[in-house]
């Protein structure tokens, strides 16, 4: 097979390269240490401080090179799903409450290491509730680990409902309600969780598993974990995609499933998919203080257990 989404993300990269100052670049680029790595959060930035140069910072060509670079490693479902989270934090701010720095354009770009065919390095984009690590080893490439978040879940832009997490929702929920009752009983979790545990500054960190075994599962009940699973896959682009779903389908009677909260649509709720390969965890939560807004707040992430920043390439 021939690859040609790597070498179409380094050249989106040097392209991006090549319309900065020299400070610019200076200030765009670190090394891939760990702590660099690292470096990202689900917090806006007037609670966390990140590097790299900042979208509303850049010029209009700047700008549209950047996201040229995501759309060369995303899939477009996946490059949906980032402007959907970063729009959404403008509709955040035009509700009022207390300004965070909140902002549509208030999104972060970020390379760490020397872009290039053969060696390792890595594109960071994000800002509040959005982490996106896409780390380049050769012609490989992951998203591990990577965070999903969105408040508002859902908005109106256009006369159009958007809802950038309604897969990650949805396709849950049809998993839960395929479960029996000795299924179910063994998927909700002893301890109520209502957050997730490997978010931010988690790095290296692991799960026991926990809840259901798919391998209990039946053809039609495995089919919807995957379709599942694949939401968290498909966010990268096909050609790299093709080889995450192959690698989950071989590993789904390995895979469990875990459930925390209401089992109703609407309401606080946590799920935790997870095999040796990959660990998924979901929370859409009751807001809280100025910027409550309802059960409309979803933290997550999907994390490569041993391959995280690309570890194993």
């Amino acid at each position: 097979m021939t690859v040609t989404t790597a070498p179409e993300v380094l050249a989106a990269v040097n392209t991006f390269l090549g319309t900065l100052s020299s400070s610019q670049k200076t200030t765009v680029q670190a090394t891939r240490a760990q702590a660099n790595l690292s470096k990202w959060s689900n917090l806006p930035d007037a609670l966390y401080k990140r590097a790299g140069l900042r979208m509303d910072a850049l010029t209009t060509a700047q700008q549209t090179a950047v996201l040229n670079i995501l759309r060369a490693a995303l899939s477009p479902t996946g490059f949906e799903q980032v402007t959907g989270i970063t729009y959404g934090d403008g509709v955040l701010k035009a509700q009022g409450g207390i300004d965070l720095d909140f902002g549509a354009d208030h999104y972060w770009i970020r390379i760490l290491g020397t872009p290039s065919a053969s060696g390792k390095w890595t594109i960071q984009y994000g800002g509040h509730h959005l982490a996106v690590n896409i780390t380049l080893s050769g012609q490989s490439m992951t998203l591990g680990p990577t965070l999903w978040g969105a408040q508002p879940a859902y908005y109106t832009k256009s006369g159009m409902t958007v809802e950038p997490l309604v897969g990650e929702t949805d396709k849950a929920f049809a998993v839960l309600q395929s479960l029996n009752s000795i299924q179910l009983a063994t998927a909700v979790l002893d301890t109520p969780v209502k957050e997730i545990i490997l978010g931010a500054g988690q790095d290296g960190k692991t799960l026991a598993y926990d809840g259901v075994k798919a391998s209990t599962f039946t053809a039609a009940q495995k089919a919807l974990l995957l379709n599942l699973v694949y939401e968290w896959i498909n966010p990268l682009n096909d050609e790299q995609a093709a080889v995450k779903r192959a690698e989950a389908q071989a590993g789904l009677d390995q895979t469990y499933f875990a459930w925390s909260g209401s089992t109703a649509a609407n309401q606080p709720i946590y799920y935790r998919v997870q095999n040796p390969a990959f660990t998924i965890e979901f929370a859409h939560q009751q807001g809280s203080g100025a910027n409550a807004g309802g059960v409309s707040h979803i933290h997550s992430i999907y994390r490569e257990n041993s391959n995280d920043y690309g570890a194993e390439d």
